[in-house]
């Protein structure tokens, strides 16, 4: 079993020996910069020059944003399947143009399509979160009219504090229920790329639901330690938003350098342990016998060795599997739909 401080040490010596990698964020940094800076000069020059256009902005940039983080996010997809590459040995230096070499791949509409698909799930599985935030803005939205026109919060009629508490209470709730719902199906969902990746070279891609399944399946016993890695960054996640996004450019390269290395880790797992499973079930199938009675069948022999042999595989695979079963309480229904 890996841990993530061996993840990290490996993330840390693939973008160190890597030739170019810092030059794979520049793009998406620029475009993320680009993006800020539109938004901001625009509504100041809005409301600066026409004050009755102060809204504008806010309906203009609306499908803007949607576009910009559809474009970021195959961006992304490009960047960690370009170092994917570099991990695996078939690439030994990038350029700042691999990260746009996704749009001229010829699976780009099943690529499209799986990202989707993941994207609502992840939607409906956040259903309870955005309930609950939206339930806790009304009631900020509430409290302030409400003092605003009596003055101050103690000149709120009683029944008024009442229904903003009412809805305060239940949207606290419901944002925390859909927290703890969707953060580890955020978790399942997190190998649907590279699986994605790996599919598609193999050419053993047989539909969007088939690979989110995949993932969800490798996963399992795995959520945990995908959170705590993710929760390893947080400190540069908030470097990042203090530089105003320009510390991507190292921040960028790691994490996604970390996350490959966290599905070459899972799969080397699950290949160890599939092979142990193979050999203890050779081994115990190749253990001599007790001679049968007389009076017994050879018939009853044989089941007598499968029934033993069977008995071991499942006592062996019960103690070897029990994070997984663990793991499998917060799994989706989707795994016993499909």
């Amino acid at each position: 079993m890996f841990s993530i401080s061996q993840i990290r040490a490996k993330a840390r010596q693939t973008i160190n020996s890597t030739p170019g990698i810092f030059l794979l964020p520049i793009i998406p940094v620029g475009l993320t910069l680009l993006m800020n800076a539109f938004q901001y000069f625009g509504n100041i020059n809005a409301v600066y020059y026409d004050p009755t256009e102060a809204f504008r902005p806010f309906f203009s940039t609306f499908a803007f944003p949607i576009l910009y983080n559809l474009l970021i996010s195959f961006i992304t997809i490009s960047l960690a399947w370009t170092l994917l590459q570099v991990v695996r040995g078939m690439k030994k230096m990038v350029e700042m143009k691999d990260v746009l070499a996704i749009f001229n791949s010829p699976y780009l509409g099943k690529i499209f399509i799986t990202f989707l698909l993941k994207q609502f799930y992840l939607f409906l599985w956040g259903l309870v979160f955005y309930i609950g935030l939206g339930l806790s803005v009304i009631a900020f939205i509430l409290a302030f009219f409400y003092a605003l026109g009596a003055g101050s919060f103690e000149g709120i009629p009683e029944e008024s504090l009442a229904i903003i508490g009412a809805f305060f209470l239940f949207g606290l709730l419901a944002l925390v229920g859909g927290l703890a719902l969707l953060i580890p199906q955020h978790m399942a969902y997190s190998q649907v790329e590279y699986i994605l990746y790996d599919q598609l070279e193999e050419n053993t891609y047989v539909g969007a639901n088939a690979v989110i399944k995949a993932s969800r399946q490798m996963m399992k016993g795995y959520k945990g330690k995908r959170f705590v890695l993710d929760l390893s960054f947080i400190g540069w996640f908030i470097l990042v938003g203090i530089t105003i996004g320009i510390a991507s450019i190292y921040v960028l390269p790691y994490y996604y350098a970390a996350q490959v290395h966290f599905y070459e880790a899972i799969k080397t797992d699950m290949h160890i342990r599939q092979a142990s499973y193979f050999n203890q079930f050779n081994q115990t199938a190749q253990e001599p016998t007790q001679p049968s009675e007389p009076t017994t069948t050879e018939t009853v022999s044989e089941h007598v060795v499968e029934d033993t042999v069977a008995d071991t595989l499942v006592d062996t695979a019960v103690e070897n599997t029990a994070e997984q079963q663990m793991d499998s309480a917060i799994d989706s229904p989707l795994d016993h739909k499909e």
